[in-house]
């Protein structure tokens, strides 16, 4: 079984990012872009909701407003406005973004979770509360986490889906690991960012994501946010 099957597709690598302050006030963020007009609409770029967006043939930018996201496909001319629909974002819940359950999102229980599936940058908003997830959890698995000269090894019991990180392995800001899946010897390195009060609201969180490379995490906000529709 490859559990990377159920990963969504990553946003190109190159990001133009801007600074999170100017998010937080920003109405909708743009979070992706192809096309001849990308360059016009780098991810990461605040938009009030009035803003005329012309997009030609072959363009599509995807925006995230306070409630959903939305793609637009050129050609056209769109404003910038996202459709007002309600986002389960329950962000007191649990301390972080809650479930964001507009639908099940691979059915990852939190923003703020580590896909021990997924390599690259993970933002992580309180380490001393970060989980593990896997999508599988039908039958047993045992993984190995190594990095900073430790290693441990932690299973996962059938129908689990969930373990708490190891305290003996501290999560700090740049800090790396490596998660060896035993079975199959997958291996996925992983970079911690930490983040003090990320921001409850949609642009705001996708703003910080974006400028912290975590490229996953973000996929699957906007993904969260376009079920919101």
């Amino acid at each position: 079984m490859t559990l990377r099957n159920v990963a969504m597709i990553g946003v190109a690598a190159g990001l133009a990012v801007l600074p999170v302050t100017a998010a937080i006030a920003a109405k909708v963020v743009v979070v992706r872009s192809i096309g001849p007009s990308a360059k016009d609409f780098p991810p990461g770029k605040a938009l009030s909701d009035t803003t005329s967006i012309k997009l030609g043939s072959g363009d599509i930018v995807t925006l995230i407003g306070p409630s959903s996201s939305k793609t637009l496909r050129g050609p056209g001319t769109f404003t910038a406005s996202t459709p007002n629909a309600q986002m389960a974002m329950a962000s007191g819940r649990r301390g972080r973004f809650g479930a964001l359950r507009t639908g099940e999102v691979a059915k990852n229980p939190s923003l703020w979770d580590l896909d021990a599936t997924q390599s690259g940058k993970m933002c992580v908003s309180n380490p001393s509360k970060l989980n593990l997830w896997r999508p599988d959890g039908e039958t047993a698995a045992k993984i190995s986490i190594s990095g900073g000269g430790k290693q441990q090894a932690i299973e996962f019991a059938p129908g689990q889906t969930s373990l708490a990180w190891p305290a003996k392995l501290p999560v700090t800001d740049g800090s790396e690991y490596q998660v060896t899946w035993v079975e199959s010897g997958e291996r996925n390195k992983l970079n911690f960012v930490t983040v003090s009060s990320p921001p409850t609201d949609l642009p705001g969180a996708a703003q910080l994501l974006i400028e912290k490379g975590c490229q996953y995490q973000l996929d699957l906000l906007v993904d969260s946010a376009a079920k919101a529709k």
